[in-house]
């Protein structure tokens, strides 16, 4: 898989290429808000938050990782639901 190359046509609308990195980083995500959480639907809805906003956002990726793009969204979407609770 080329992460890059998949973030760029994802930035210009190729919707299948964000569905790609949706398959590759899903699991992942997932765990990162399971250890933070505890709670498995928690973690299944703050997985699927994170990665709409990182669709809606992702004009604002700066390059780099993805993947740790990614998970600081997942993570920040798990602080943000610690603290309201």
């Amino acid at each position: 898989m080329d992460e890059q190359a998949l973030v760029q046509d994802a930035i210009h609308g190729d919707l299948d290429a964000f569905n790609r990195l949706v398959l590759e980083y899903q699991q992942m995500a997932f765990n990162v808000a399971f250890r933070l959480l505890s709670d498995d639907d928690l973690a299944e809805d703050i997985t699927q938050t994170a990665f709409i906003s990182a669709y809606r956002n992702l004009g604002g990726f700066r390059g780099g990782s993805f993947k740790a793009w990614l998970m600081r969204i997942v993570t920040n979407a798990c602080y943000d639901e610690l603290r309201r609770r």
